[in-house]
């Protein structure tokens, strides 16, 4: 009976441990299964992802030039004299016809009124003779003299008018004047200059392009341009004309725009970068960010179905903190903007909306 009951006991020992080492093995199979799950789960990249937008594209071309007032000239005296006034003063703004300075016209004055008296002798002379010529009373030949001692006079009324606007000299358009060194009594020889006069309503830049260009520039297109006086404004204009020939020696043509200028802060002399818009278009841009490049290769990473995949594009145009895609890419694509770092052609990836908010902030 003891034998039996060791023999039973070993038995149940031997049943236990066996049960113990199936249910151990069981639970590091399991184990082992959920390690290797959460090391597959641990293998997808965490990504942030953005999608292409529309985006309005300037083609443009870039220029330098010197602004110049639209219309200026030098105001010089037809005649010498002494100057009697000095009506303006330096940056003064003129309208056409203004005097701007008078010389001594005393001598002209004289002669007009003795042309004037001169001819309103001839006058009378001419029409008594004419009546007379009608009652035939006198010849034809004095009548003829009579008319032409009248057409002298009235040529020599003419005459001294002309002398004496041409001792006072005046605005010959609208503008702002340039610096007046001129003072009552001085004397003016015949054509020296006494100011330069402005017109300031609208400013011209003469910029210099490559010839590859040529075809593409007409009148119309819109030109933009800052100065360092304003470096914080922008100006606009429209192309006036466009050279119609090519420079020999440079290759380049001369571009002519014009920009209107109301409140006169633009003047002449002033250096301005311009820049000319030769075609606007609407284009898809990505982020800076998302762009790769490997020697003369250009890439992005695009996620379908968690999965990346390596995209050669064209980029294009720069627009602020984007860059222009010509070729590679769908509207609807998603690119990868942050955590491309370590990405490779076919990896699993997580996408996460906050990490592509940080990339972009």
């Amino acid at each position: 009976m003891s034998k039996l009951f060791k023999f039973l006991i070993g038995v149940l020992l031997v049943a236990a441990f066996a049960f113990a080492g199936v249910w151990g093995a069981r639970q590091l199979t399991a184990q082992d299964s959920d390690q290797e799950s959460g090391d597959r789960g641990s293998d997808a990249r965490r990504v942030g992802v953005a999608m292409p937008e529309e985006r309005r594209i300037e083609e443009d071309v870039p220029g330098v030039g010197t602004l110049r007032a639209i219309r200026a000239v030098e105001v010089r005296p037809v005649v010498s004299g002494r100057v009697t006034e000095v009506r303006v003063d330096s940056g003064q703004i003129v309208s056409e016809g203004d005097v701007l300075i008078q010389l001594d016209d005393r001598a002209e004055r004289a002669a007009l009124t003795e042309a004037e008296v001169t001819l309103d002798e001839t006058r009378r002379d001419f029409q008594r003779f004419e009546e007379l010529g009608d009652s035939n009373t006198a010849a034809e030949a004095r009548v003829e003299q009579a008319r032409a001692a009248f057409r002298r006079a009235e040529a020599a009324v003419a005459s001294a008018r002309a002398d004496l606007e041409d001792r006072t000299v005046s605005a010959p358009f609208d503008g702002t004047v340039g610096l007046v060194d001129i003072e009552p009594g001085s004397f003016l020889a015949q054509d020296t200059m006494v100011t330069t006069l402005f017109d300031l309503s609208a400013v011209e830049i003469e910029l210099s392009l490559p010839e590859r260009y040529f075809d593409r520039v007409e009148p119309g297109q819109t030109v933009t341009m800052q100065t360092p006086a304003y470096p914080d404004d922008t100006f606009e204009g429209v192309v006036a004309v466009r050279a119609t020939q090519i420079d020999l020696a440079t290759r380049s043509f001369d571009v002519r725009a014009r920009i209107d200028n109301p409140d006169g802060r633009l003047v002449g002399g002033m250096f301005a970068n311009a820049r000319l818009v030769l075609d606007t278009y609407v284009a898809l841009a990505i982020p800076d960010d998302a762009i790769i490049s490997e020697g003369l290769t250009t890439f992005v990473y695009t996620v379908t179905d968690d999965t990346a995949a390596r995209t050669e594009i064209v980029a294009g145009r720069s627009i602020e903190a984007l860059t222009e895609v010509r070729e590679g890419l769908e509207a609807d694509d998603r690119v990868v903007i942050a955590g491309w770092d370590d990405l490779s052609d076919g990896d699993t990836v997580e996408i996460d909306e906050d990490y592509a908010q940080e990339a972009t902030n």
